[in-house]
């Protein structure tokens, strides 16, 4: 079984790197072969898979992940039939989500401290409107059409996002 979890995750149909290959990393551009900005059709031929989103939810934006996906934690988010935003989230009980970084290598797990020395002043920091005492961390691209938010209990990285604004400062993504 862990053999079998394992190849998956190699393999993620082209989204995830080869044994031999340096790991894909989540930016606010992307994730592996997945670029913020595809069309479903683009993502389809990248992923090497139909995509399983319904286009009509929520007026033409949808939140969706695969079984393949479920078991590192990626989800993304289309809207009107672009990729818009990819997560990092805990779906189960596996670590898996721990081994997807960014460049500056914080993931799932990070001290809010790891966090705040990689990215500095760029690092935005605002209480959770859910729990105050937890934090959202959102770093802009540079051109701040996109960006990284981290979501911390106050103390380590709980989940992660990359993409386009508005989707990645919404909290399901869609508008």
């Amino acid at each position: 079984m862990k053999a079998g979890l394992a190849l998956a995750c190699l393999m993620v149909s082209g989204v995830m790197a080869l044994a031999d290959e340096a790991p894909p990393v989540l930016s606010a551009e992307g994730y592996g072969a997945l670029k913020i900005g595809m069309n479903d059709e683009q993502a389809e031929r990248a992923l090497h898979e139909k995509l399983t989103y319904n286009p009509f939810t929520n007026r033409g934006c949808s939140l969706f992940t695969m079984p393949q996906f479920e078991a590192v934690g990626l989800s993304f988010v289309m809207d009107h039939k672009k990729l818009v935003r990819i997560n990092v989230d805990y779906f189960s009980a596996s670590s898996k989500p721990r081994a997807i970084k960014t460049a500056a290598g914080i993931g799932l797990g990070s001290s809010e401290e790891e966090l705040l020395k990689a990215y500095g002043s760029a690092a935005d920091v605002k209480p959770n409107p859910g729990d105050p005492t937890w934090h959202t961390i959102t770093v802009d691209s540079s051109d701040h059409t996109g960006g990284l938010v981290f979501e911390t209990d106050g103390s380590k990285v709980t989940s992660m996002r990359g993409g386009a604004f508005p989707s990645i400062a919404l909290l399901n993504g869609c508008p």
